[in-house]
C-alpha cells in the first residue's frame, strides 16, 4: 500500500508535465477546414424542402425525412438536413 502512496505525487506532476509537441511534417486539423459551412444554410431552417432548389446546395448532401435510417460514419464535409413531418427543414448541420 505504501508503494502504490509514493506513486501519487509522480503522477500529479507528471499530469502537470507539457505536451510534447507534433511531429514536423504531421498537420493538425483545423476546424472548419475542409467542413460542409453548415453555418451558411441556417436560412433554410423552416423552409419547405419542395420549394429550395436542392441541385444548388453543395455536395456532398444528405436530406433526412423523418423515420430515415442514417449511416452514423461522420463526415466533416457532408451537409445534413432535417425534415419534418410536413418536409419542413428543422435542422442542418456537418456530419
Amino acid at each position: 500500500m505504501k508503494k502504490y502512496l509514493a506513486l501519487v505525487p509522480i503522477l500529479a506532476l507528471a499530469a502537470c508535465a507539457t505536451p510534447q509537441p507534433a511531429e514536423p511534417g504531421i498537420e493538425t486539423p483545423v476546424l472548419g477546414e475542409g467542413g460542409c459551412d453548415a453555418e451558411m444554410l441556417f436560412y433554410l431552417v423552416g423552409q419547405d424542402i419542395n420549394e429550395i432548389d436542392v441541385a444548388t446546395l453543395p455536395q456532398p448532401r444528405r436530406i433526412i425525412p423523418p423515420g430515415t435510417a442514417v449511416t452514423m460514419d461522420y463526415r466533416a464535409d457532408r451537409t445534413n438536413i432535417e425534415l419534418d413531418d410536413g418536409d419542413r427543414v428543422v435542422r442542418v448541420y456537418c456530419g
